[in-house]
Order: C-alpha cells, then structure tokens, then sequence
C-alpha cells in the first residue's frame, strides 16, 4: 500500500516537473485605431445630373455655383441713320429773329407810320407776338402792341398775317387794352373803360374780351368793344 502511494507520488511529480519545465508563448498584441475618414463637401451646381464634375476640382474641394442666366452675344447689327429730310421754312415778309413777324422789322416800322397822330405823342411799339418760323408761319395771325403817351396811353393792336399788315384792331385807339390770349390764328383782346367819374387808375368798365380770328386774309372779331 506505501509502495502504491510512493508510485502515485513520484508519477504526480514528474507531470509537474514537465509542465514547469515546458515553454509557453503568446500571441502578438493587437492595436486597433479609430479612423475617422475626412468629410467630403460637395456643393452641386444647378446644372442637368449627367454633367461630370468640373475639371481642375479637386475631391473634397467645394465648386462654386451660380444660378444667373448666361447671356449669349447675338451677332452684331451695323445700322446706318440717315438724317431725315426736312424742308426749309420760308421766311415770310417782315419776320426776323426767328419770328414769324418782327416788331423791329421794316414792315412793323411802314405800319406804325400809317396810325393817325395823337395829342399824346408819337406811336411806339410796346410789344408783339412771338410766332416762331420753325413752327410754320401759314396761318398765322401776329400782332403789335403800339401805344402813345406815357400814363394809361391810348393803344392801338395791329394785324398781320404771312408778311402782310392787315390793319388794326378798331378805328380808333383805346385806353386800358390788352392782349390776353394767343393761338395761332386766334388774338384775344381785353376791353376796360371809365364810365363816370372815377380815378384815371380804376375803370369800372368792362373788362370785356374781344376774340379776333384770322380767316383767309380778313380779321373776324367777336365781342363787346367799349363805348365811344
């Protein structure tokens, strides 16, 4: 029985003997790394899916886009003006300074010495139209404004029409006359007069407008004259 246990003993002691005595190896240490891949941003151009990408990009890099129309040059057009032909205005008789009539002209200066004297002194042109020759002077009705004396003159309102004098207005001259109104062929006239006893500087007469329209060669007037 001792002989069995002392057998058993030794063999237990051999197989620890041989497994001190063998070598164990291990396996390499392993390493893991978290890699996180670049973002990649791409900005698409508004432009049909089946375009590649545009050349000297490269990846990762944004493309910049536009969505503005693209404006395609039409071929060049020459075109050639020519100035428009235009006729020359005639000048009519007695015009000047661009005027149809010129109240410094010698046919304003043959009219005024046709007027009957005054005892307020000699006529002077106080004023007239302004027709311009570049508007046309057919049809025209032009007028001068001539008074004599200094203080509420007597006046006298002349007509002409494409380089002739008319004659004027009324027969007789009047004091507190003035031109209110121009058209072409229309002149309007401005009446007033005393009527009893007030101030030379206030007439309670009228107004009164008298419209004078030129008609062929003749001067129609229509409305109240003041009385003799």
């Amino acid at each position: 029985m001792k002989a069995t246990i002392a057998v058993l003993t030794a063999g237990l002691a051999l197989m620890l003997s041989g497994c001190g005595s063998s070598t164990t190896q291990s396996a390499d240490p392993t390493t893991t790394r978290s890699v996180t891949a670049p973002a990649t941003t791409v900005t698409k151009a508004t432009q049909p899916a089946d375009q590649s990408e545009q050349p000297g990009t490269q990846p990762g890099q944004s493309v910049p886009t536009t969505d503005a129309p693209v404006v395609v040059p039409g071929p060049a057009t020459t075109i050639t003006e020519r100035p428009a032909s235009t006729t020359p205005v005639a000048a009519p008789n007695g015009s000047g300074h661009g005027l149809c009539f010129d109240v410094n002209s010698g046919l304003a200066n043959q009219a005024m010495n046709r007027l009957a004297a005054t005892a307020s002194g000699p006529w002077q042109v106080y004023g007239g139209s302004g027709d311009a020759i570049a508007d046309g002077c057919d049809g025209v009705l032009s007028y001068l404004v001539a008074t004599s004396g200094n203080i509420h003159p007597y006046t006298h309102i002349l007509f002409f029409t494409n380089g002739t004098y008319l004659g004027t207005a009324t027969s007789q001259p009047y004091g507190y006359t003035s031109v209110t109104g121009k058209t072409r062929n229309v002149v309007s006239v401005d009446y007033r007069w005393l009527k009893s006893n007030e101030p030379l500087c206030c007439p309670e007469g009228g107004p009164s407008t008298v419209t004078f329209t030129l008609s062929g060669t003749t001067v129609q007037a229509n409305g109240q004259f003041p009385p003799n």
